[in-house]
């Protein structure tokens, strides 16, 4: 019974609503009203046109600014045009059998490089992952507004993580912990 007087209640008031007056949006035939979606960038063309190729073994930190509208590879050529920076980072990560500090010098006998592992990145809120090569050398592509040169970079194996400036990050002798890093 209850139900039949609450369906008679919404019957009612639904009745003696006024009709609703449809308001049509004015938007111009061109505009759109989804935001565009972000571009797809070709950071392997866009560092090849930039000439920051290099081999693997040359490590270090290096960049080039660049015009987003001259360059392409995912960029418009006619819309946001703005400077950014192509950062290139070659480094490469090696582990020790021992743990704490080190008072001999260490040589190729003593290291292992940490190969075919993902290592994950982040530098001033960009992040990705790479994965090493047989050697342990890695490479990190990224585009920023800023110059990152001086920015604390952090990589990490597994649980296992460091915190170095962009710039000073070449060749990274690790503790045991991460020769075995998942």
């Amino acid at each position: 019974m209850k139900w039949i007087f609450a369906a008679l209640v919404c019957l009612l008031a639904g009745c003696s609503s006024s009709p609703k007056k449809e308001i049509s949006p004015t938007v111009p035939a061109t505009a759109t009203t989804e935001p565009e979606a972000p571009a797809k960038i070709d950071y392997v063309a866009l560092q090849t046109f930039l000439g920051l190729d290099r081999g693997s073994e040359e490590l270090g930190y290096s960049e080039r600014v660049f015009n987003t509208c001259e360059a392409g590879y995912g960029y418009s050529r006619n819309q946001d045009c703005h400077k950014e920076v192509f950062v290139v980072l070659h480094f490469r990560l090696l582990c020790r059998d021992t743990e704490g500090t080190v008072s001999t010098i260490l040589t190729d006998a003593d290291v292992n490089p940490i190969a075919g592992k993902t290592v994950k990145w982040n530098l001033k809120g960009m992040s990705g992952a790479v994965v090493t090569d047989g050697l342990g050398y890695g490479q990190i592509r990224t585009v920023s507004r800023i110059s990152q040169r001086r920015e604390r970079l952090r990589l990490s194996v597994g649980p296992e993580f460091l915190y170095m400036r962009a710039n000073e990050i070449t060749k990274v002798i690790t503790p045991r912990p991460w020769c075995v890093a998942y």
